[in-house]
């Protein structure tokens, strides 16, 4: 089971660092598996994820920057509401015709799964700055029949306020004419615990995929309920 993990793993980040321009991969990746393969060997425990520091010896992991957006809702949202929660993540469009139905529907049974935990936050990260307003992403939202208030669609006041919180989940977005709707982009689900670290993730539109986080969320929850 840890090879096979470590095996997602090493996808992951190739997917990532395929379509980066991070300098210093090959100590990345030295830093990154071994400290991956120590805490994996822990029963029952879900490994920290990302860019990470050493300081005075001590392992300081990057967490999700602070950030102000609004909701679909026009309701001001930001990185301190995080704080404490659970949070499931995932960038997408609405005018997306590929990838992102297919990811919004998992991240729904996702949702549909935990509905009763009122504590675990789903967040949509619009990368369309110029189609989707809030009023687009609120239609979008009604659409799809989104009862949960812990389910939010975020656009920012500019196209950076999102793009720049991509490196911390680890994920990609370009502007591409030739891609369809015109952004290609990676189709994760991360998981962020209740201090903003990354701690899983799946491929957004692969249900076997999205299972195995469905199960590394009940991981996580029983992580923090035994702190």
């Amino acid at each position: 089971m840890l090879f096979d993990r470590t095996k997602k793993n090493v996808i992951f980040y190739v997917s990532y660092f395929q379509n980066s321009n991070f300098t210093e991969m090959k100590t990345f990746y030295f830093y990154f598996f071994l400290l991956f393969a120590l805490q994996s060997c822990k029963e029952k425990s879900l490994p920290i994820l990302g860019n990470y520091t050493i300081e005075n010896n001590d392992t300081i992991f990057s967490k999700i920057p602070d950030f102000q957006l609004l909701t679909q809702d026009s309701l001001e949202f930001n990185a301190q509401m995080l704080d404490g929660k659970i949070h499931l993540a995932a960038f997408f469009f609405t005018s997306c015709p590929t990838i992102c139905p297919k990811v919004m529907r998992n991240m729904m049974r996702i949702e549909d799964k935990f509905s009763e935990q009122k504590d675990i936050l789903y967040l949509c990260y619009s990368l369309d700055f110029k189609k989707d307003s809030i009023p687009r992403l609120k239609e979008y939202s009604n659409k799809l029949g989104i009862e949960n208030a812990n389910f939010l669609f975020l656009q920012g006041k500019q196209k950076e306020d999102i793009r720049s919180l991509m490196n911390a989940y680890m994920s990609i977005a370009v502007d591409d004419p030739d891609s369809p709707g015109g952004i290609n982009h990676s189709g994760w689900i991360l998981l962020v615990d209740k201090k903003r670290h990354l701690r899983s993730y799946c491929l957004g539109t692969d249900e076997k995929e999205t299972d195995r986080l469905i199960k590394d969320i009940k991981i996580l929850l029983d992580e923090v309920v035994k702190i």
